[in-house]
């Protein structure tokens, strides 16, 4: 049975079933996540996502914590035993990545890969999450899905570069011709774009003069 001492992830699985729910069972699938922690998330989408024998998911986590972790006082104790433990039903079908994620996302493991979805919940620093969002971005198929957990954690009006929202905002706007935003709360959706969208048209969804 999967042990978990916390669980973030609940509140959103009405979110990811809408999401996701028309892949179930699909063969062939490939999802990568950012910050894995017990593997609450991962063993939804193993259970209810990635049920096909030949779907895959690849985790990516220090299992060590980061400064939000620092900041609620968490023991980490056992981390990566806890996570490993709740995947094992899946163990060959979960790769499991330790390192930080703008070492890990350079492996030729990942990058020889495309990707159908993106789970960017790692370190909240907006710096990090800003290279997770255009790294992860730059794996994804033509229509792949990513996901930006904690858009709306932290003090962002006062100190808004150790919280997710200003790197998603940046990442939002100038990849907005490649781009598009599916929702926008708690956690950010984007879809990759199957072809770029023209200057005329992206001017003319958000009511702009294009520059002549």
């Amino acid at each position: 049975m999967p042990h978990f001492t916390r669980d973030w992830f609940s509140p959103y699985i009405p979110l990811w079933e809408q999401l996701l729910g028309g892949a179930r069972g699909a063969p062939g699938l490939r999802f990568v996540e950012i910050g894995s922690f017990e593997g609450r998330s991962a063993v939804w989408l193993m259970e209810n996502i990635l049920t096909h024998p030949s779907s895959h998911l690849d985790c990516i986590d220090t299992f060590e914590g980061s400064f939000e972790h620092d900041l609620m006082g968490m023991d980490l104790a056992g981390l990566e035993e806890r996570f490993r433990h709740n995947i094992e039903p899946w163990k060959d079908r979960v790769g499991v990545f330790r390192g930080p994620s703008n070492e890990i996302l350079f492996r030729p493991e990942i990058r020889n890969h495309k990707y159908d979805f993106a789970y960017v919940d790692g370190c909240h620093e907006a710096k990090e999450v800003l290279e997770d969002a255009v790294l992860a971005f730059s794996l994804l198929k033509a229509g792949g899905i990513v996901i930006f957990d904690d858009y709306t954690w932290g003090p962002a009006d006062t100190l808004p570069l150790i919280c997710p929202r200003p790197a998603v905002d940046v990442f939002t706007s100038t990849y907005a011709l490649h781009a598009e935003v599916l929702h926008r709360g708690d956690q950010v959706v984007v879809q990759k774009r199957p072809t770029r969208i023209s200057a005329q048209a992206y001017a003319q969804k958000t009511g702009s003069a294009v520059p002549g």
